[in-house]
């Protein structure tokens, strides 16, 4: 009976450690996958030679409208001239939201 006692303390310190293991390495994976998102959001920013603030504006208009509603020159572009009248109020509610 002991010895089936000391068996199963010994299984469960073998699957602790498998388990510690295995948390360390979805700990690693999930950073890598963290850190490519956050590069390539970088990149396709950069490629579309986009300021802080136009990227700003185009992803508070894309929170509120379709893709393909608008084109993205339009959006990004300073001044009420730009965006049609029907589609300012919608930008400017949702840029008070994320304040």
């Amino acid at each position: 009976m002991l010895e089936r006692l000391e068996k199963y303390k010994q299984e469960l310190e073998k699957a602790r450690g498998k388990r510690a293991e295995w948390d360390a390495k979805v700990k690693a994976l999930e950073k890598k996958v963290s850190e490519e998102e956050k590069t390539t959001i970088h990149e396709m920013v950069k490629a579309a030679d986009l300021s802080p603030e136009q990227l700003s504006r185009l992803i508070a208009y894309s929170k509120s409208h379709i893709p393909g509603d608008m084109p993205v020159e339009e959006i990004i572009k300073e001044g009420a001239d730009t965006v049609p009248a029907s589609h300012i109020n919608d930008l400017e509610e949702v840029t008070e939201d994320e304040e």
